[in-house]
């Protein structure tokens, strides 16, 4: 089984290393949305008939940009909109704190999120940061998920600050979710064996 990793905004595909680790040798592509330098080399080409898992962020981008190109899907922390979930104007806000002080703003989410440090103030991208800003406020890819039709798992965290369980369950609810009691909003990083692990027991499934 071939799997393909999308990490959120204001990270990099180094968020993965450990789970990929946690995964034994599996088939893996890397895609990096260029937030941040300074992570693993990253594909440019998209594999079919892969597992594809987002992570935040990352998983609307793959609803919305994956065409479709995939067996199975794992959300991670992820959801289908961003706004109204969250009110747009905290998202505007967010832009407004990047365009005045990007390391202290990063370095605040990262804070929030369980991943202080994450990248040093050279790694920022901040005009592509800007540009994913956007894309929370803006895009929905409500339809795309209904019209999947492949598998889906939501893996969630109980202590969540930027994607709370309400809004995970509001989202996924029809696809089942598995829930770590900790891990703030970086579960990958913080909890990258239980991630494998039910990573990998969603692909046992698709073989069956």
């Amino acid at each position: 089984m071939h799997f393909v990793f999308l990490h959120g905004w204001g990270f990099h595909a180094g968020i993965w290393a450990d789970v990929v680790k946690h995964l034994g040798g599996a088939d893996v592509t890397l895609f990096d949305l260029g937030f941040v330098a300074g992570g693993p080399e990253a594909s440019t080409e998209w594999p079919k008939d892969a597992i594809a898992v987002g992570h935040s962020l990352g998983a609307m981008w793959l609803l919305k940009r994956g065409r479709g190109w995939f067996r199975g899907m794992v959300s991670i922390q992820g959801f289908d909109r961003f706004c109204p979930y969250v009110p747009p104007s905290r998202v505007a806000a967010l832009k407004r704190e990047l365009k005045r002080d990007a390391p202290g703003t990063m370095e605040s989410f990262w804070g929030s999120c369980g991943a202080p440090g994450f990248a040093p103030p050279e790694a920022l991208n901040v005009e592509r940061l800007d540009e994913g800003l956007d894309w929370l406020m803006h895009w929905d890819a409500q339809a795309a998920k209904e019209k999947l039709g492949c598998p889906v798992l939501a893996l969630g965290s109980r202590d969540d600050p930027i994607v709370p369980p309400a809004m995970t369950e509001a989202i996924w609810q029809e696809a089942g979710i598995v829930w770590s009691p900790d891990g703030g909003h970086v579960l990958p990083m913080r909890h990258p064996r239980w991630c494998a692990r039910h990573v990998r027991e969603f692909a046992d499934t698709l073989q069956t």
